[in-house]
């Protein structure tokens, strides 16, 4: 008995000590800038995507966030993702009240009714000034 309990207990510590291969971090730019800035576009991180912020600007914000939004599900469908892979989304916007306006056309890109996890919160300023959103997501394949 006392054999099998050190057998036991030895094998439970070498358990406890086995490592998992590190994940494997993949970046992707879009744009030849992104360097110049100092940051990628999408970095993978095993099957978890995520996707910098991308920044629209325009006349209104029914504009800027079709852009935004179509913009976006190009990055995800170079990933062969869809909206429905989307897990998080984080909305920066200089007018909030105008943000809120625009729901049904971010409710367009989800198809399926396939929310994402979300937060909006407004901003004084966003990289550019001409910017009215920024809108970064995190998907999972």
């Amino acid at each position: 008995m006392h054999s099998k309990m050190i057998f036991l207990f030895t094998a439970l510590m070498l358990a406890g000590c086995a490592q998992t291969a590190p994940t494997k971090i993949t970046r992707y730019t879009i744009n030849s800038w992104e360097s110049d800035i100092g940051y990628a576009a999408v970095v993978q991180t095993g099957n978890t995507y995520h996707i910098s912020g991308v920044t629209c600007g325009g006349p209104n914000y029914k504009e800027a966030v079709s852009v935004c939004y179509k913009e976006l599900g190009g990055i995800l469908a170079r990933h062969q993702l869809t909206s429905q892979n989307v897990v998080k989304e984080n909305i920066y916007a200089l007018d909030i009240e105008a943000l809120q306006q625009q729901i049904p056309v971010r409710k367009n890109f989800y198809v399926g009714s396939q929310f994402p996890a979300a937060t909006w919160v407004q901003v004084s300023r966003l990289y550019s000034p001409e910017h009215l959103i920024e809108i970064e997501l995190i998907a999972v394949k």
